[in-house]
């Protein structure tokens, strides 16, 4: 069992802080309705009004940091293997087969998921708000029309009411078909999720990739000029739109079980993170700030770790890349390598990139 980072602080905050609300707005609004008394109707009333207000509030800074961070791309439905998702919940998640998806930092739903909370986040909910805010401001002139007015309004409000309490009792439910119990309640506390070593690999994979991709912000011509004209324009969007998680998620991978490392342009290590002292700690290479990274390997492997480094010198970058560590008993270890420049002044400053054991 490993951990990945999955979930950023603010992302923990809202989605506490927004089931607290619905909660509060579900037990008072069915006591409005008439379901139960617990606390009285006035008082039931104004809680609710207040948490509606409170919840407002809230939507908005949701959905400013949303668009700000572009993160809105991950509630887009799509129906890529929609339909092996739906095989899954019918009949795999009963006979311990294998997701058909895999949760990363930059991709956390699947598509019955990226469906539903688009579903959610910006029809149903929203629907909620503006009927509720008829109810609040509106309520009295509608009743002067003999109530007829406001029936229909009463209905979309009350039917959202029990979409979002189906919709809480399949989330608690399906929170329990992590790789353990209460994996995912714990993710959405720490922002670390357990998963088995094989789904981490492929998670911790597609998170460095990314990164890498990130990292990669400038290009130079052949006269050493930077020039924009050699991003992928879509590339260059995601970077303006997602420096902030790429920051928080470098520094969370650093913290995690993947090595890091820097190298300047002669080659030679200036930095790297106590995961990957770790994994070379069974080699005779020591400590490595002020070496080169040709030591500690055969001539071939020299060779291709030098082609690897012009690469990435070129502002090119590479992922998945398997590198052998030589230890001193005589034994090989293995992990893969993704990697990709680092700039200074806008030229190649020398590269950062990470490690993921094989062995």
């Amino acid at each position: 069992m490993k951990k990945v980072y999955i979930y950023r602080r603010f992302e923990r905050f809202w989605h506490w802080t927004q089931t607290l609300i619905i909660l509060t707005l579900a037990l008072t609004g069915f006591e409005v309705h008439g379901s139960y008394n617990l606390m009285g109707f006035e008082k039931a009333v104004m809680i609710h009004d207040n948490a509606a207000y409170t919840y407002m509030a809230l939507l908005l800074l949701i959905f400013f940091w949303l668009f700000i961070t572009g993160e809105w791309r991950m509630y887009m439905p799509t129906k890529k293997k929609i339909f092996k998702q739906v095989k899954y919940y019918v009949h795999g998640i009963f006979n311990d087969e294998e997701h058909p998806t895999h949760k990363t930092m930059f991709n956390k739903f699947n598509p019955l998921q990226k469906a539903t909370y688009f579903g959610l986040e910006f029809i149903i909910i929203p629907l909620m708000v503006v009927s509720g805010f008829l109810y609040i401001y509106f309520a009295d002139s509608l009743l002067g029309h003999n109530g007829y007015a406001l029936e229909p309004i009463a209905f979309i409000h009350v039917g959202g009411a029990f979409i979002l309490v189906g919709f809480i009792i399949a989330h608690v439910y399906l929170t329990t078909t992590g790789y353990k119990p209460l994996s995912a309640v714990k993710a959405m506390i720490t922002g670390w999720e357990e998963m088995s070593d094989e789904e981490a690999e492929v998670a911790v994979r597609a998170n460095i990739h990314m990164l890498m991709r990130f990292s990669q912000r400038k290009i130079m011509n052949a006269e050493g000029v930077e020039d924009d004209t050699l991003f992928d324009e879509s590339l260059s969007q995601e970077i303006d739109h997602t420096k902030a998680m790429m920051i928080d998620f470098q520094k969370k991978l650093k913290e995690s079980n993947v090595g890091y490392f820097k190298i300047d342009i002669n080659g030679n290590y200036i930095e790297v993170n106590d995961v990957w002292l770790k994994l070379y700690s069974t080699t005779d290479i020591g400590n490595p700030i002020g070496k080169h990274m040709g030591l500690n390997r055969t001539e071939e492997d020299k060779k291709s770790v030098e082609k690897i480094f012009n690469k990435i010198l070129q502002g090119k970058t590479v992922t998945g890349n398997l590198v052998g560590r030589y230890n001193v008993d005589g034994s090989v270890s293995y992990h893969t390598i993704s990697a990709s420049p680092t700039y200074k002044n806008n030229k190649v400053s020398g590269l950062e990139g990470y490690i993921i054991d094989k062995s």
